[in-house]
């Protein structure tokens, strides 16, 4: 049976000033538990390492939820889905422990084929319920052009799992035999967005997100630290040369985000 978290009194979305850093107004008004919800191993990492390395560090509990368990994303004709599944799951338990998070859950299904649908939700509903976290970190399903579609289905189901199902009772019944409660997050904060409203600085944590994505050996092609932070750098570079004229990007380097406040 699963362990139940005593539930405290709820904060209400409008109790968060919008104009204040996100992270540092859900810090002082709720308790600092975090779930990040990813299609892939490496995901989390490519995605939002830095922030979750920031999270942990400044003490917040951080769940990671893979959806599929990588079987897919190898150009080794010799490989096969089951053995990659298990790398990259290994992969992405050391990534987390880099970054500071829990134990990695893989929900199993298949490379290629996430559907956005009931037994996915209630997975993810589950994972709500149990672990209780104020925010919630996932791809942006909603963006329009290209986009993974393992990307787009995760996070449209993580959406969905949020509003309304965790939080009514009558949605996935059997949780309370397990004592979990109906619960909602207070924020949410989409990745991959082509709407961006929120940076976090991930400066101080640039290597920690480094080293993290070069746990995922598999997916590297031999790339190494310094390569992956030279990458960074031009980056920052560019914005800069973009924004030449105008006011200096702050932070240079950051993970961009568009974020939701939860009405609850």
């Amino acid at each position: 049976m699963a362990t139940r978290r005593t539930p405290r009194p709820r904060v209400n979305a409008e109790s968060i000033d919008p104009d204040a850093d996100l992270i540092t107004e859900l810090a002082a008004h709720v308790p600092r538990r975090a779930m990040v919800v990813m299609a892939h191993p490496d995901d989390t990492e490519f995605a939002c390492g830095g922030t979750v390395a920031v999270l942990c560090r400044d003490g917040w509990e951080v769940q990671i939820v893979v959806t599929t368990s990588g079987n897919k994303g190898t150009k080794d004709s010799e490989v096969t889905g089951q053995a990659l599944a298990g790398v990259r799951e290994e992969e992405q338990r050391r990534a987390a422990e880099i970054l500071g998070a829990c134990e990695p859950v893989f929900l199993g299904f298949p490379d290629g084929y996430i559907r956005n649908d009931d037994e996915l939700r209630g997975l993810i509903v589950r994972q709500i319920r149990l672990h209780r976290p104020e925010l919630v970190i996932t791809w942006d399903g909603f963006r329009p052009g290209f986009n993974h579609r393992d990307h787009r289905l995760t996070g449209q189901a993580t959406y969905d799992a949020i509003y309304p199902a965790a939080d009514d009772h009558l949605y996935y019944p059997l949780d309370k035999e397990e004592g979990l409660a109906p619960h909602r997050p207070l924020a949410m904060l989409l990745a991959g967005t082509n709407e961006p409203d929120y940076d976090v600085d991930i400066e101080p944590v640039l290597r920690t997100k480094v080293r993290a994505v070069l746990a995922h050996v598999s997916q590297m092609g031999g790339r190494n630290e310094e390569r992956l932070l030279q990458m960074w750098r031009e980056r920052a570079q560019r914005e800069r040369a973009v924004s030449a004229g105008e006011q200096p990007l702050e932070p240079v380097f950051r993970e961009s985000f568009r974020k939701m406040l939860m009405r609850r």
